[in-house]
């Protein structure tokens, strides 16, 4: 599931970054475009079950703050770190810090997929330390939820950011520069985490069958709802996004990702090279994204497609690109994981050198 959620955002991202702007009138590419908006709540949601899972295994040593929680908390402050790394508008640590104006500083402290990813799971880990129990878990990371999806369309309202750091005021909405911020974006992955720990516990007690079952009509039935919800006349909220904070919508999207989550444990018959490619890209889902981004978007320290080709091709060359792309990707996965299993400390070699080399020309280039 992780890896169809990975091929999504890779050819979404790379049609986005070569369609030219007469392409996006179509009715056509108005459906793509809604479809194309399930694929980060969908990467969210099964990441904050991964988390679940992961937990659910060792859940004492997240408890008591063990070594798990201490590696997971410093892999999360890297994943902040390359977040913002991703958004620097210079390759320059001199020009960042002398020569940066305002709204470029805006823009590299936008809150991405990666900072929303990073804040929702040290949120989860305290939540883990305060409940103590499963139990208490999923009742709490509940009510965080409901808060983060009935407040959004007021939060959204206020302009924070003279009351916050700007740095901080990307989390709350989109009144600065930010694309994913915590309200409602991080409710997709809190409610996969209270799922994922459900499963976890129908699973041993072999309930999972049933579990499934009723995560895909609850499902169906909470879009139903949604649904219902935006045709009533009623206005409960002031005027706001119904496309990214209206909770209606958001019970739309949850209980459609929830039905294909069920739908998903129900495929035992894929192709086992459609399968293996499906996994390995699911396992690297966090070097793909930022790989691919630098590759179609570009980056401070290169040009990427969207400034070599532009945004001037029609649907089926754009198309062509994003396969293109995907196939550089699925590739770059099998031999990174190729030299991993047979040549474990030379692409660590290779790795450091590359890491010394970046942070060698971004701490010692003047401009």
């Amino acid at each position: 599931m992780r890896g169809f959620a990975v091929i999504a955002m890779v050819m979404g991202h790379s049609i986005d970054s070569v369609l030219s702007p007469a392409a996006r009138t179509t009715d056509l590419f108005q459906f793509y475009d809604g479809v194309r908006g399930f694929t980060a709540p969908l990467f969210l949601f099964i990441s904050g079950f991964a988390f679940a899972v992961v937990t659910m295994r060792r859940w004492d040593a997240f408890v008591t703050f063990g070594t798990p929680a201490r590696r997971r908390l410093t892999k999360m402050l890297m994943l902040l770190g390359l977040g913002y790394a991703l958004h620097f508008p210079f390759f320059s640590l001199n020009k960042l810090l002398h020569d940066t104006r305002p709204h470029e500083y805006a823009m590299m402290f936008q809150v991405d997929v990666l900072h929303c990813l990073a804040i929702s799971i040290i949120i989860l880990q305290l939540c883990i330390v305060l409940a103590r129990t499963p139990q208490r878990f999923v009742g709490l990371v509940s009510g965080v939820a409901a808060v983060l999806v009935l407040a959004a369309p007021l939060v959204w309202l206020v302009d924070l950011s003279s009351l916050v750091s700007p740095v901080l005021a990307p989390y709350f909405n989109q009144q600065v520069p930010s694309i994913f911020p915590l309200f409602p974006f991080a409710a997709y992955l809190f409610v996969g985490a209270v799922i994922g720990v459900l499963y976890v516990r129908a699973r041993e007690e072999r309930r999972e069958a049933i579990l499934l079952r009723n995560l895909f009509r609850i499902g169906l039935v909470t879009s139903a709802v949604g649904l219902m919800l935006d045709l009533l006349p009623l206005q409960v909220f002031p005027p706001h996004d119904f496309w990214k904070t209206g909770p209606d919508f958001f019970l739309i999207r949850i209980g459609i990702i929830a039905a294909v989550t069920s739908a998903f444990f129900r495929i035992r018959a894929l192709p086992p090279r459609v399968a293996e490619n499906l996994v390995v890209l699911g396992q690297a889902s966090l070097i793909v994204y930022a790989v691919h981004l630098v590759l179609v978007y570009g980056s401070a320290a290169n040009q990427g497609l969207m400034q070599i080709i532009g945004q001037q091709l029609n649907p089926a060359g754009s198309f062509a690109v994003a396969v293109g792309v995907l196939f550089v990707m699925v590739t770059m996965v099998h031999v990174r994981n190729t030299l991993r299993e047979h040549h474990f400390y030379p692409l660590r070699l290779m790795q450091a050198g590359f890491t010394s080399s970046l942070l060698y020309f971004f701490l010692t280039k003047p401009y």
